[in-house]
């Protein structure tokens, strides 16, 4: 009689963020949980994935094979949405729509009282990478004018020339007949078949072409992105653990597999926070707090989310950023400031505070420098240790005014 063949038995999930990457795998016979964290590899992030695989693999004695499946949240659509700068984005709308994205909408954030204070965000897109192309249907999806093909073949041939790879495509009420798209997508596969292609009527098929056409320059910017880091991710596994399930982890809280992210990847915009204000519901409502404001603070972004009866609010009116994202995702408020991101002075003199574009390689100055630097300082933690304080402090180049202002932010001890 031959020897049962063992199965498969641990489940392990990965929360990749841009300073660190965590791992936990469960083992599915006994319920033995393990925990590991090893330092993220923000060049190739994939990198720092499969060690934190190999390494609790090691811990829990076991090989590939014991491996059922993986399941990973990543931040790697949020930080190339909040680290910036967006370039090389095209956006290929209807004839007469070209200052779609200029006009936006009305509203000013914080009410109309700051209508005088407010300056409105870049776009996305400039002005002069937004193309028109002729032909119109109407709200119910019929055509009133035909597609103008030559004007598509000419936007193809500009973009091509312009070294513009990824390109949104967002005809007006393409919800209600996606023939036109699809026939532009047909021309630029043809003309220029190196550009990476989103169709709002694939990505949103909805009314409000300003949310609609944002979503998809969106999703058409992360596309490469997710593209070229799953692609690595597949490579860095290794013939053992390439064939596994693997699933990533989606805004609204599900998961979908690396071929169906690849299709629409801005379903992954907040993959890892989503997974964090999960985890907050569960931890909340098992120590028998079932309202609760978890905050997720990262390496590169902080994450906030109410919870309200053990479970996380849903929405389709979310944004990362300043970009509105209209998709099903768990309602998670992102700001660029973690604990990797650096503080300056501007040539204001004010005080600023960002994302680092690598904060796994950035380190916190523990003596003032000898003369003054560009170079900005960086936050490790919320609170910083008083010697980096008294280096920001004496750096000649800080007024005296940016030096009040910073010890206050310290309180006596």
């Amino acid at each position: 009689m031959s020897p049962a063949v063992q199965q498969p038995r641990l489940r392990i999930g990965i929360d990749t963020g841009g300073t660190f990457t965590d791992i936990v795998s469960v083992d599915s016979g006994t319920g033995a949980m393990r925990v590991t964290k090893v330092a993220s590899t923000p060049a190739n992030p994939a990198i720092g994935l499969v060690r934190g695989v190999r390494a609790i693999l090691e811990a829990a004695g076991a090989s590939p094979a014991d491996v059922a499946g993986l399941a990973h949240g990543t931040t790697v659509a949020t930080n190339a949405l909040l680290q910036g700068p967006i370039s090389g984005l095209g956006l290929i709308v209807t004839a007469g729509f070209r200052h779609l994205l200029e006009i936006a909408r009305q509203s000013v954030p914080v009410g109309y009282g700051n209508s005088y204070f407010w300056v409105k965000p870049e776009r996305i897109v400039p002005l002069h990478f937004v193309r028109e192309v002729g032909g119109r249907l109407n709200f119910r999806g019929e055509e009133i004018r035909p597609l103008d093909e030559a004007s598509v073949h000419a936007a193809a041939h500009f973009f091509r020339s312009q070294g513009v790879r990824a390109v949104g495509i967002c005809l007006i009420h393409s919800y209600a007949n996606p023939a036109h798209e699809r026939r532009v997508a047909e021309i630029f596969a043809q003309d220029h078949p190196d550009s990476t292609l989103s169709l709002s009527c694939a990505v949103l098929p909805e009314y409000r072409e300003y949310e609609r056409a944002v979503t998809t320059l969106v999703d058409a910017f992360v596309k490469p992105h997710m593209e070229r880091y799953l692609n690595r991710v597949h490579d860095e596994l290794g013939p053992g653990l390439q064939h596994k399930p693997f699933l990533v982890m989606q805004s609204s809280g599900g998961v979908a597999s690396a071929d169906q992210v690849l299709c629409k990847p801005i379903t992954t915009a907040l993959s890892g926070p989503a997974a964090g204000a999960l985890a907050s519901a569960v931890v909340a409502e098992v120590a028998g707090f079932p309202n609760v404001v978890a905050l997720d603070a990262g390496g590169t972004s902080t994450d906030l989310c109410l919870i309200e009866g053990g479970k996380p609010h849903v929405t389709n009116g979310g944004a990362v950023g300043a970009y509105p994202v209209r998709i099903p995702m768990i309602d998670i408020k992102t700001i660029g400031t973690g604990g990797g991101s650096i503080a300056w002075i501007s040539r204001e003199g004010h005080l600023k505070v960002g994302p680092a574009p690598n904060p796994a390689r950035c380190a916190i100055p523990t003596a003032a420098p000898s003369r003054p630097s560009p170079m900005p300082i960086l936050f490790s933690d919320a609170s910083l240790p008083r010697s980096s304080a008294a280096a920001w402090r004496s750096t000649p180049h800080v007024r005296a005014r940016d030096s009040r202002a910073w010890r206050s932010g310290f309180p006596a001890r």
